[in-house]
């Protein structure tokens, strides 16, 4: 009762819920699609737009090194004046005239920009002194709080013309305490018109372009960082602590938008280059900030979806509720009329849909079918009756035949042994498997093994007036079928078929078809005549129980008994050419 009831509430739970949830679903699904679309493509555009556009004006900043190139080769013969000046060991009043015209060229785009820290310009001396924007003038490499571009410079001056990195500058001022500030350097090689190398060393303080890129208006959580040749991250708007794996992974992939897993967050990041630079310029962005609305959208999708479950699952309860009690009065009397217990009285009022049915049920179904339980049990018993009783007409016929045929023998035959003794061991193995308990179903093998024993009894009666031909495949023993199901139809033959003048040839032919064994006992006797042999098959299609040919109405019956009533046996004859029995055995 309570899985019926479970299911019943399953059935009320769907057929509330399907037409709520299928319409919420699709359009929060469509929707939810779309809106993804439409933000992913506008701020695809917009991250590339602010890129492109951070790009260029960083290029612009640090482009001031082309101006100073430029400045260089314009003013060649001042700069070889430089080199030797720097040389010297004391200017004199014409150099520091010079100095002083050099340093203006240099120091108008450090005092004009806020963004460059410093300027430094060196051209290869053996006092390693260099012109530098911070002090005001030459100063010596031994003195200089600032070093570590001279290393830079050794190590790449042969292999490119522009190079960058990010480096930490630490400076004294006024004896005070030390300042720390972090720059960009970037590095341009030069040569002078004499032949000798130089480079110019131009420091952007990164705490500007930071300032620059917090001043952008970006999404929460959105990261802009540019990161060198060499995979260092140059600047960005605030730090992330980057692992070298997801550096890697950000700049060797192709795409201008990729996603990646970000400090175990995925997100998204949106690339530009930069050629002159060697640089590469990223916007990173959690997927969780990006696509904000559509998660929200999913969020109150969900929550929409599980109010009408909640709902679903509470009207479906009380409708359950309601309505269980009358299928519980239906049930009810379907049980009892199953046990053949009293069923209740009528309802005095039809005035619903389960008192109406409930009506029908006991006027119309419920005492039929009580009456047909009881009419079903006594068929079955009948007939179980009277397949015994079949089955004990056919021993104690065979058996009284047989008995007769010893004692025409024991006449014949001298006092010592001889074939008596074999009739008397065939006819025990016959009496023994006919007796045995059993259901009635043997294996073909069995069957024909004791079909054989009776017929060896037979050919000692009979001498030589007949034959027996097996055709069947040895794979059919394996199949079952009912037992004594060949002997009395051989014994039909002998009995009714035997003619003077000839020799009786039997021929039992078994062959398996879709679903049945077909089992044929074959004669070539006397025959029967056409009104007689009508008469046998009436008397087979009814009840009719016959003293005469009783092995094959006995046979019939019993099939029919065990298989139903499309299963029997079919008579075939003509006068003078022989009998043909047919019949069909289930192999399920």
């Amino acid at each position: 009762m309570k899985s019926i009831k479970r299911s019943f509430y399953l059935k009320n739970l769907v057929k509330l819920l399907i037409p709520m949830l299928i319409p919420l679903i699709i359009l929060g699904s469509l929707a939810n699609i779309l809106i993804h679309l439409h933000i992913k493509e506008k701020i695809n555009q917009e991250n590339l737009n602010m890129l492109s556009q951070i790009r260029s004006n960083v290029e612009i900043i640090f482009n001031e090194l082309d101006s100073i190139n430029l400045t260089i080769v314009a003013s060649a013969l001042e700069f070889v004046d430089l080199q030797n000046m720097l040389q010297k060991e004391w200017f004199d009043p014409e150099d520091h005239k010079k100095l002083a015209s050099l340093k203006n060229i240099i120091d108008s785009p450090s005092l004009a920009h806020p963004y460059i820290d410093s300027i430094y310009i060196y051209i290869e001396n053996n006092r390693n002194r260099f012109l530098t924007t911070s002090t005001g003038g030459v100063v010596d490499l031994t003195s200089y709080e600032d070093t570590s571009w001279y290393q830079s410079y050794h190590r790449d001056k042969g292999n490119k013309e522009i190079w960058t990195e990010n480096r930490t500058i630490y400076r004294s001022p006024f004896d005070t305490v030390e300042q720390k500030i972090d720059v960009i350097t970037v590095y341009r090689n030069f040569t002078l018109a004499n032949g000798n190398l130089g480079v110019i060393v131009l420091n952007v303080n990164t705490s500007y372009l930071k300032n620059y890129l917090n001043t952008l208006d970006k999404i929460k959580g959105q990261n802009i960082l540019v990161i060198d040749h060499n995979s260092q991250v140059l600047f960005e708007n605030y730090p992330v602590q980057l692992t070298a794996s997801e550096i890697k992974s950000m700049v060797s992939s192709p795409k201008t938008m990729n996603s990646i897993n970000i400090q175990n967050q995925r997100s998204i990041a949106f690339k530009l280059e930069s050629e002159k630079y060697e640089w590469a310029f990223f916007s990173t962005i959690p997927k969780t900030a990006l696509y904000k609305a559509t998660y929200q959208l999913s969020i109150i999708t969900l929550l929409l979806l599980f109010s009408s479950v909640i709902v679903g699952v509470i009207v479906a309860y009380y409708l359950t509720k309601k309505n269980f009690a009358d299928i519980q009065s239906v049930l009810s009397i379907l049980n009892k009329a199953e046990k053949g217990e009293t069923l209740p009285h009528l309802p005095s009022k039809v005035n619903d849909i389960h008192s109406y049915i409930i009506h029908k049920i006991i006027t119309n179904f419920m005492e039929q079918s009580y009456l047909k339980v009881l009419l079903s049990e006594r068929k079955y018993k009948m007939q179980a009756l009277e397949l015994a009783v079949h089955q004990s007409q056919l021993n104690p016929h065979f058996l009284f035949n047989t008995l007769e045929t010893i004692n025409w023998k024991v006449i014949s035959l001298t006092k010592r042994p001889n074939e008596i003794n074999e009739m008397i061991d065939n006819l025990a193995t016959i009496l023994r498997y006919s007796l045995e308990a059993h259901n009635g179903l043997v294996f073909l093998m069995e069957e024909m093994k004791h079909t054989r024993s009776y017929i060896e009894i037979q050919k000692i009666r009979y001498k030589d007036k007949f034959d027996v031909i097996w055709d069947f495949d040895e794979e059919l023993e394996k199949y079952y079928v009912l037992k004594l199901i060949l002997q009395p139809l051989i014994e039909n033959c002998l009995v009714h078929g035997k003619v003077e003048s000839k020799k009786l040839t039997i021929k039992i032919k078994i062959k398996l078809t879709k679903s049945n064994l077909d089992m044929a006992v074959i004669d070539n006797g006397a025959g029967i005549e056409t009104d007689k042999l009508s008469t046998i098959r009436s008397k087979l299609a009814s009840n009719y129980t016959s003293t005469e040919h009783i092995g094959l109405y006995n046979t019939h019956k019993r099939l029919q008994l065990t298989f139903g009533d499309d299963f029997g046996a079919i008579i075939y004859s003509k006068s003078g050419w022989g009998t043909v029995v047919r019949i069909r055995i289930p192999i399920n």
